[in-house]
């Protein structure tokens, strides 16, 4: 094996790990909120947990389908932006305005719902990874972060869920949770 291939398999098992990861912690938070609790939201701005998992089920099939269709990406890898990536996407402190395409719209109407197609997608994203010759030399132009590889794309995606994570566990802490619960 040569170095290039052996780095290669590398980082497919480091984003297999994480995407597995990511998706097994938001599922454990997702499915331990009861339906009755799906339409709490923080204030009437703010999204609701059912909307916030249509949300994640949403940008998983479209950041998917955008890698798998992307163009070729002839310049060299930017490893430095690997690193911050999932920092920046978890970071719950700034604020980010979706892209409308992955705007919650009612898409599903029950967590179980959102849950499965979530499931699907991330299979798919796995299976994509674990198929995939070379995630380094496809692109997509990510709304926020630019032009990112397909690696790149990968880490996004397994950050994702997990800054979702963190706006449903504040959900869960409001006094209208709390009522919808008891």
């Amino acid at each position: 094996m040569t170095t290039a291939s052996a780095q290669v398999a590398s980082e497919k098992v480091q984003l297999i790990a994480a995407l597995e990861q990511s998706a097994k912690h938001y599922l454990e938070v997702l499915t331990s909120v009861p339906e009755s609790a799906a339409g709490v939201k923080l204030s009437d701005g703010s999204w609701s947990i059912l909307q916030v998992a249509e949300h994640v089920a949403a940008v998983e099939h479209r950041m998917l389908r955008a890698i798998q269709s992307g163009p070729e990406k002839t310049s060299p890898p930017n490893f430095e932006l690997d690193a911050k990536i999932a920092g920046a996407v978890k970071n719950r402190e700034s604020k980010l305005q979706s892209p409308e395409m992955v705007v919650p719209k009612g898409r599903w109407f029950t967590l179980a719902e959102c849950t499965d197609v979530f499931k699907q997608n991330r299979a798919k994203t796995l299976e994509f990874v674990r198929t995939a010759e070379n995630l380094r030399g496809k692109s997509i132009l990510h709304p926020i972060l630019g032009e990112i590889d397909g690696c790149q794309v990968m880490l996004v995606m397994a950050a994702h869920p997990e800054r979702h994570v963190g706006q449903i566990e504040e959900i869960k802490q409001c006094a209208a949770y709390k009522a919808a619960t008891t």
